[in-house]
């Protein structure tokens, strides 16, 4: 999914979703939930202290 996809997706624009990609800003809690809705995962997902493994790392060492 391009940034301009998930950008439309989510109602913001493509530069937002590169700040948050590299970590310039922090989403709000409503982002993060529409964040969560668009690829299925909980808000812990989005606001977490750690990082989280790859999850194709996940997926295919099972």
């Amino acid at each position: 999914m391009s940034r301009a996809q998930l950008a439309e997706l989510i109602g913001v624009n493509p530069q937002t979703v590169g700040a948050l990609e590299r970590g310039d800003h922090s989403p709000s809690l409503d982002l993060a939930f529409r964040i969560c809705e668009v690829f299925g995962l909980p808000v812990e997902a989005v606001f977490s202290r750690e990082e989280f493994a790859p999850m194709s790392k996940e997926l295919y060492t099972r």
